[in-house]
């Protein structure tokens, strides 16, 4: 399939492009990869001293950007590489998750899907590569450029388009021609301006509003939008998934009509791994209860947080036999062990240090600890700056702390990660990072 044609940014950029397809072209994006900062300006120089590329500057740079973006994309999208562009790469969705949107479309019987902001086209080929018949548009003629390329080395049929959505005719309009199978629906709308994210829905493109007008239209709609979406922003009738892949919150799906899944509003899914059997859900068919608040039992539970932004926690508290520490915090807490099949990080609870930065230090020498990963919730705490001004001195094991609040105060606890399925904790180095936020406030207290 051949790239896109009218490139808004001009010939010399979509000539540039197009050298990189050639033999030469791939051979010299494939020498630049993976691509190492520290040694890329001499090796560049080198390049640009071979007498084929002296003369092509732009297909130079244009190969080491695709360097670039290739091995930033390496870990997230495993196998035969593709072709990026960077704001396309920030908003491509995960293979293992495009896979399970395209099970939808194929399981409701749809024939077509039109892929409306298809940007460098995740979702188009996983559609694709399921046997259905892509309709691929987007605004951006590089990213149709990357979609088309990438689809061609991979032997799919995809269609492209560029032009805006709102007003490009299609079959997802009103005034377009009956389609030859049942049509579907799937909107991706650009979240980012020149790098930087755009959190408002009517700020995206197409905006919030023209994506729930269009599933009037065409029944068979779906949306990915960020997964941090207000409850009260996802229209009534629908089914919104959150995903996480590894602990990694990557998206919501909001779906209508025949792609929804079962009878549940919400769902919650955590993918372990790149496998896409290899998933634990959640979800409200039987409701949202209540939850129960009590003190600190023997066992945590720290929620995934595809539980959490999905407004689930007393629903996965409940499984687990468990309470909340606090109504607007997400740690659950049992005085069994806990197994919440995935869908959380299980604890054993050791201890209950004192809060605060010296007397935290002075318990933590005093017990030897040589080092400290901080967790929190519900604390204006960095965790990195804590473990800095905590000043252990290395000599000892690594005490793991979940800090967070309840209604009679502060809380730090001592505890021991227990891996799924065996009677061992797990000792080592965790992520000092943030363990996550509140329950996002749409979603009630804490789920």
């Amino acid at each position: 399939m051949a790239p896109p044609t009218g490139d808004p940014t001009g010939a010399q950029s979509a000539l540039a492009r197009g050298a990189l397809l050639t033999p030469d072209g791939r051979a010299l994006v494939a020498s630049l990869t993976p691509y190492d900062p520290a040694g890329a300006i001499a090796r560049i120089t080198a390049i640009r001293g071979d007498p084929r590329w002296a003369e092509q500057p732009e297909v130079v740079a244009a190969a080491a950007t695709q360097a670039r973006l290739r091995t930033r994309a390496a870990a997230r999208f495993p196998g035969p590489p593709r072709w990026w562009t960077p704001d396309g790469l920030e908003q491509a969705t995960r293979p293992v998750v495009a896979a399970r949107h395209a099970r939808r479309f194929r399981d409701a019987g749809i024939a077509v899907v039109a892929d409306l902001g298809c940007g460098v086209g995740s979702d188009a080929l996983a559609m694709a590569a399921a046997g259905l018949r892509v309709l691929a548009v987007d605004q951006d003629p590089e990213a149709l450029w990357a979609l088309a390329a990438t689809a061609a080395d991979q032997g799919l049929a995809i269609t492209t388009s560029a032009g805006d959505v709102r007003t490009l005719p299609g079959p997802w309009t009103d005034r377009a021609a009956p389609t030859e199978g049942a049509l579907g629906c799937f909107v991706d709308p650009a979240r980012r301006r020149g790098g930087v994210r755009t959190l408002a829905p009517e700020s995206w493109s197409p905006p919030w509003s023209w994506v729930r007008s269009l599933a009037e239209r065409v029944p068979a709609t779906g949306a990915k939008v960020a997964p941090g979406i207000d409850h009260a922003a996802v229209p009534g009738g629908t089914q919104t998934e959150w995903i996480s892949v590894c602990g990694d919150l990557v998206e919501a799906g909001v779906w209508w009509g025949p792609l929804r899944c079962g009878h549940a509003t919400r769902t919650a899914t955590v993918l372990a791994t790149d496998e896409p059997s290899a998933a634990a859900s959640l979800d409200d068919r039987a409701g949202i209860p209540v939850p129960s608040i009590g003190p600190v039992a023997a066992w945590l539970v720290e929620p995934d947080p595809a539980v959490i932004r999905a407004g689930l926690v007393s629903v996965l508290a409940a499984r687990v036999d468990g309470h909340l520490l606090d109504p607007r915090i997400a740690y659950i807490t049992s005085d069994s062990r806990p197994d919440p099949h995935g869908l959380g990080a299980t604890f054993e609870v050791r201890d209950e240090v004192p809060f605060g930065r010296k007397p935290m230090r002075a318990w933590l020498r005093s017990h030897g600890y040589g080092d400290v990963v901080v967790k929190k919730r519900g604390v204006n705490i960095v965790p990195e700056q804590l473990r800095a001004r905590l000043r252990l001195d290395g000599d000892g094991p690594t005490a793991t702390l979940v800090l967070t609040r309840t209604d009679s105060g502060p809380l730090a606890l001592l505890v021991q990660r227990i891996d799924p399925g065996s009677g061992r904790g797990r000792s080592g180095q965790e992520s000092t990072a943030d363990s996550g936020q509140e329950s996002p406030g749409e979603a009630g207290p804490a789920g």
